[in-house]
Parts: C-alpha cells; sequence; structure tokens
C-alpha cells in the first residue's frame, strides 16, 4: 500500500473486478483504521451511485452493495481492535441480518418490485422445465436472507483477502495462524447451530437464513479442515480437493456447519495436539 490515493483508485475501479474494491477497503481499514477506511470505502461507493440514479438494475442490488461495504468496515475495524476472528464474524452477521432487515423497511417498494422479478423468473423455470407440480415460489423472506447471505459472505472474502494481503506486508505466516485457530466458544457454537436448526425446521420461507447463521460456523470447519492437513503434513493438494468437493457436494458445507459446530464443543485441535504426545 503506497498511500491513500493509490488505494483509493484501486477501491474506485476494483468495482469492475469482483471483490477487489471491498477487499481493497478492508486492507486499508485493518491496517490504517476506520477513518482511512471509510475515506476510501467513498471512493468505492461512487461507481454504486452511479448505477443507483442511472442503471436499469433494481435499486435493492446496488443499495445491498453499499450496505456491504460499510460492513467490510465495521468488521475489519472489528478485526483490527480485537485480533479476533470468532467476534468479527458474529458482528459481520449480526450487521448483515440487520442492513437488509432495514433495505426492506426502508425501500420497501423496491424490495416488492425484486420479489416481482424473482417470482417472474421462477414461474418462467418452472414452466420451461414442464414441472406441474406446485414448486416452491421463494417470497419476501427468503429473498432477504438470500441477500443478507450474499452481503455476509462478501464481507467473509473480503476480510480474508484484506487479512492475508496484510500479512503478506507486515506478518508474513499471521494469517494462516489467525485461521487455524478459528474456534467458537462452546456458548456461541450452540447459539448457532439452534438458530440454523430452527431456520431449517420452519417454512422453506425462513431456509435462506440458515445459510447466514451457519456461515461462522461453516468457517470454522473450514478452519479446523486447514489446521488438521498442517498438523499431519499430508499435503496441500488434499485442500484442493476438499475446495472441489466443496464446490461440487453441496451437503459437505451442512458437515462443515456440524463440524465447526463439534469443534465448539469438543476442541478437536486440543484434542488433537494431546494425542500427539
Amino acid at each position: 500500500m503506497r498511500g491513500r490515493l493509490q488505494a483509493a483508485l484501486v477501491a474506485l475501479v476494483g468495482s469492475l473486478v469482483p471483490m477487489l474494491s471491498p477487499a481493497t477497503v478492508s486492507l486499508v481499514t485493518l491496517s490504517r483504521g476506520v477513518k482511512e477506511g471509510l475515506l476510501v470505502m467513498l471512493w468505492g461507493l461512487l461507481p454504486l451511485l452511479m448505477a443507483f440514479y442511472g442503471s436499469a438494475i433494481n435499486p435493492v442490488i446496488t443499495l445491498a452493495t453499499m450496505a456491504g461495504l460499510l460492513v467490510v468496515v465495521t468488521s475489519s475495524e472489528v478485526l483490527r481492535v480485537t485480533v479476533s476472528w470468532t467476534s468479527t464474524l458474529t458482528v459481520m452477521m449480526a450487521l448483515s441480518a440487520l442492513s437488509v432487515l432495514l433495505l426492506n423497511l426502508l425501500f420497501d417498494s423496491s424490495v416488492a418490485n425484486l420479489e416481482v422479478a424473482v417470482a417472474n423468473m421462477f414461474s418462467q423455470l418452472q414452466k420451461q422445465a414442464g414441472d406441474s407440480e406446485a414448486a416452491f415460489m421463494p417470497g419476501r423472506t427468503f429473498l432477504l436472507g438470500v441477500i443478507g447471505y450474499v452481503v455476509a459472505l462478501t464481507t467473509v472474502i473480503s476480510l480474508i483477502l484484506g487479512r492475508w494481503w496484510q500479512a503478506q506486508l507486515y506478518n508474513p505466516g499471521g494469517f494462516r495462524e489467525e485461521f487455524h485457530a478459528l474456534r467458537f466458544n462452546r456458548n456461541v457454537g450452540i447459539a448457532l447451530l439452534a438458530g440454523v436448526a430452527v431456520c431449517y425446521l420452519s417454512p422453506e420461507e425462513y431456509a435462506s437464513w440458515a445459510g447466514l447463521l451457519g456461515l461462522p460456523l461453516l468457517l470454522s470447519g473450514i478452519a479446523l479442515v486447514h489446521h488438521t492437513v498442517a498438523f499431519y503434513q499430508i499435503g496441500a493438494h488434499w485442500l484442493a480437493i476438499f475446495y472441489v468437493g466443496l464446490l461440487m457436494i453441496g451437503p459437505l458445507s451442512l458437515i462443515l456447519v456440524g463440524l465447526g459446530f463439534l469443534d465448539s464443543v469438543l476442541n478437536i485441535r486440543a484434542r488433537l495436539a494431546a494425542r500427539a504426545k
């Protein structure tokens, strides 16, 4: 990072490259604090403001992206101050949910238009598939959950990239140690898993919120996999196979959520270390 101007230009032009702008904002916030992060974020908001006022895209999509940048700045500042990924992910999840609820409250008509557009798309897909049976038609609750999950996932990826870049610049290997140690305490793990279970046991409209509530445990499960691979020194190629499986096999994400929960209760890392002695 050579300076504020260079970072601002990357945030501005980075809107054309997925994740570059929010990751840059995260890096600046992590390295120089929330004030500098907000200043760079303003440059990243310029293309979004142009899209908001001059594009035919539904305003909710643009507004959710703007809200995502604010969540990135806040979460990055929490990580900078606390140096705790568990605290950061908890705050990130809460802010992502709060942001979509505020969008729903303040921009009700735009959310309604997006809901109609999504319903029409699902209806057309159902007709093209020739399915005569009544299929699930996502409503507003489901849609808001999806938007919240996207905001949270964008924030997580931005935080990971920003922290990794920061480690490469100032503390090589530091991100690896932090990520491998990611583990929630028992009470938080139980609360998150309970939230996921309630969403899945509720009507289908709430299924998308399970993804948002389960994201912190999913990250914890992924961190445990990384730690185990490094602990047993079994080769990085297994991580490549793991990520291919994560992309191709849907239920694997649920297994990782369960693994993150078990780690919060059993402290699997400590058990591995004790067994190795």
